[in-house]
């Protein structure tokens, strides 16, 4: 028999056993999971009973296959989106599990006398729940209702991604063979960098040629191209020192954000349920009950450490997330057991031959005994609650209400503060990211080999060359010109100071990459670069030209980032297409009280900085549509201004604080309502404030222009609101944005704005 015969019969065999087997756990209402486990061992060498596998180093490469796809299953599942849904309970939670089961499962293993990587990996493996075996046993036991699940299932988010990190840092681990110290983290650090850079550009290329070719897509083809970049990514994952599941989980999550994910979730399914089979079989086939007979006290130890550790700081977690202990009792009785994470940790292990031969069924045989009493701690939660109600001292339960309660209050900071600072810290580690990579390929790579083509000036030349690659990327890193930034600004003076240290942060961090680039390759003085180029970086900031090309890569990057959620939303208005631009944006009135000292109505045009705009001036019967900053204003005046929610609110709070204003309106209402009512209110058409869309048509003079290049409010007295391309909504968008043929522009102005753009052919 050859060995194509050897390996079908090995399947078929396999597969059959696995059929029969998880069959039965199905009927007794048991992860099937556990059925897979069971197929392998009584298909492998250690029961005799029935014909075993020939061939185990095949079905080793399909268990390979199995970790990748089901990898690449999660990174489907998984987005950045829903990880910042989750909020921060769920993530204090899994910090509070992870972070103290790693130290115990090390603690438990060196008492025990195992080796220091055996106890290492050992903490790994008990660390992270079973998200197959909790959501399992929540729908079978009907608890997905119940308040704590969307805590357990958000905190199983989160520990899936630590997990994905936790394999990273122990494979540095490994190859550093367990010594931990700066040279490790430095490695750490780079590889993550490089992890960075693919997941990057993965965001900004993927889907655009997703959206390119989608009329050429059939599922075949979608299924090739899918599993050609999971397997692409495995490889390159591979080439920088990661593991295959790492770079299948990449490829995952970057297809996670397309409109595609759905269809290409269903055509992988079957391939992932095969693959995955395979792997929890062959984690059945290295049970051996001698194994079991020789490590039953550690067995025991590990499954009652593992349970009860988990319980207990889940408990905890969910408390100091500020959650009630009724609450967090739930989750705590819930994250019980351990399972597919910790055999693809043991798994890495073995593949990377640093742990001992018994880790891995030792930890099997932990996850089967914890899986097995997930369902009967899930039933006695409400038990659990009245027990731990009773022990417990009254002091301590009211201590906790008191506790949590607080913290949630502490816990509602300024919610401009919090959007500018994730804003902030996105853009500079992704800036960071990028700048660090076209560092090292230019530096590494692009100067060696620039001398083949210049004799005498190939460093000076390398040396501009990559640096002018840097400059977008410095501009988005370092430019504070935003609505966020001058909302803050203006709210409180007490802002100015981390404002500008946040700024100045982004201008030292563009600045050091210049240095280190030009100190790389030409050995200048570090003194005069750093001058140099903190000179630079400022006019890089200052220059609208660079900025308008910066703002054409965020916003790809943005859009590609964001295309599942800007489906949604226009498939929720597809009836009305502009219905995306005036229900999102608001207009309030005010009246004016007083005006400010030396005639000056620079706080009132302060407007634009915050991302308002002033509609019109109401004064003695007269309407003043569309102001420019030259025009007065006097007590009396009734002003509408419009913009985002949270711009006019900010707006008004500043002019409020000055005593400038009272306002008359308690809310504001949509842009829609706002036009639709001047006909209500019998408002003359020429005083009638429109909203208007523009094709942007390729020569057409907005075509390949900025907002203020085009000079659109000086040829017909009105301004742009917002941008709609390929279904990508800007609301408010930077004056340096560059309008792009087939883009949708909106515009606001009057009956004269509307005449002008007749008369140019625009309408």
């Amino acid at each position: 028999m050859g060995h194509l015969e050897f390996l079908i019969r090995d399947l078929a065999l396999i597969l059959v056993v696995a059929g029969i087997t998880t069959l039965i756990f199905k009927k007794i209402k048991q992860p099937v999971v556990l059925g897979y486990i069971l197929a392998g061992f009584l298909t492998g060498s250690n029961f005799k009973f029935l014909p075993n596998i020939d061939d185990l180093s095949t079905i080793a490469v399909w268990a390979e296959l199995g970790i990748i796809f089901i990898m690449f299953g999660l990174g489907l599942e998984f987005s950045f989106h829903k990880l910042a849904n989750v909020g921060g309970s769920a993530i204090v939670t899994a910090t509070t599990i992870i972070i103290p089961m790693v130290f115990l499962g090390f603690l438990i293993g060196n008492l025990m006398g195992w080796s220091k990587m055996d106890s290492i990996f050992l903490g790994g493996m008990i660390s992270m729940s079973s998200t197959m075996v909790i959501i399992k046993a929540y729908d079978e036991l009907g608890l997905k209702p119940k308040s704590y699940s969307n805590i357990v299932l958000g905190t199983l988010i989160v520990e899936d991604i630590a997990g994905v990190f936790m394999m990273v840092i122990l494979s540095a681990i490994a190859i550093s063979k367990g010594v931990i110290g700066f040279h490790m983290i430095g490695d750490i650090g780079v590889l993550l960098m490089y992890l960075g850079l693919w997941l990057v550009l993965g965001i900004y290329i993927i889907p655009s040629f997703l959206r390119k070719t989608k009329s050429l897509m059939n599922d075949e083809t979608l299924l090739i191209i899918s599993l050609g970049l999971c397997l692409f990514m495995v490889v390159v994952a591979n080439y920088i020192g990661f593991s295959s599941a790492l770079g299948a989980f990449i490829a995952g999550s970057i297809l996670a954000g397309t409109v595609l994910r759905e269809r290409i979730e269903k055509l992988i399914t079957p391939i992932k349920d095969l693959f995955g089979a395979v792997f929890f079989i062959s984690v059945g086939l290295l049970l051996d009950f001698s194994t079991l007979s020789q490590y039953i006290l550690p067995i025991i130890i590990i499954s009652i450490v593992t349970i009860f550790g988990q319980m207990l700081f889940s408990t905890i977690g969910a408390v100091l997330s500020g959650q009630t202990l009724h609450l967090a009792i739930g989750v705590g009785f819930s994250m019980v057991q351990i399972g597919e994470f910790s055999f693809i940790i043991a798994a890495l292990g073995t593949a990377l031959g640093v742990t001992s031969g018994f880790l891995y069924p030792v930890i099997v045989f932990v996850s089967v005994f914890t899986i097995f009493t997930t369902p009967f701690f899930l039933k006695r939660i409400d038990w659990a609650r009245g027990v731990i109600t009773k022990l417990l001292p009254s002091g301590l339960i009211e201590y906790l209400n008191r506790y949590t309660s607080d913290k949630q209050s502490v816990n509602e900071i300024d919610e401009d503060w919090h959007e500018y600072l994730t804003k902030y810290f996105t853009r500079i580690s992704v800036s960071i990211i990028v700048l660090f990579s076209i560092y090292s390929i230019g530096t590494r790579w692009f100067e060696p080999k620039m001398s083949h083509y210049f004799a005498v000036y190939e460093k000076p030349v390398s040396t501009l060359l990559i640096c002018l690659v840097m400059v977008p990327i410095i501009s988005i890193m370092s430019s504070h010109k935003n609505v966020l930034y001058s909302k803050l600004w203006l709210k409180s003076a007490s802002n100015r100071l981390p404002l500008v240290a946040f700024t100045a942060f982004g201008i030292i961090i563009g600045s050091a990459f210049i240095v280190l680039t030009v100190d790389k390759i030409l050995n200048v003085p570090v003194w005069v670069v750093e001058i140099l180029a903190i000179i630079a970086v400022i006019i890089i900031i200052k220059s609208d030209f660079i900025r308008s090309k910066s703002i054409i890569l965020e916003s790809r990057f943005f859009k590609n980032f964001n295309e599942r959620t800007f489906a949604k939303r226009q498939k929720e208005h597809q009836r009305d297409k502009s219905e995306w631009v005036d229900t999102n944006l608001f207009v309030a009135q005010f009246e004016v009280i007083d005006t400010p000292k030396k005639n000056s109505f620079k706080d009132f045009y302060s407007q634009r900085k915050l991302g308002v705009h002033i509609l019109k001036i109401h004064r003695n019967g007269e309407h003043h549509n569309l102001p420019t900053k030259d025009e007065q204003i006097f007590s009396g005046d009734i002003i509408y201004v419009m913009g985002p929610k949270k711009q006019i609110e900010s707006y008004l709070l500043m002019l409020e604080k000055d005593e400038y204003i009272k306002n008359p309106e308690e809310s504001e209402i949509t842009l829609r309502d706002f036009i639709y009512g001047q006909i209500f209110h019998e408002v003359k058409p020429e005083n009638q404030i429109l909203l208007v869309a523009i094709n942007v048509e390729k020569g057409s003079f907005m075509a390949k222009q900025t907002i203020v290049t085009s000079g659109f409010r000086r040829r017909h007295k009105g301004f742009i609101i917002g941008i709609e391309r390929e279904s990508t909504p800007m609301i408010v968008p930077d004056k340096n944005t560059m309008m792009e043929p087939g883009d949708v522009v909106w515009v606001l102005g009057s009956q004269e704005m509307a005449d002008s753009l007749l008369n140019a052919g625009l309408l």
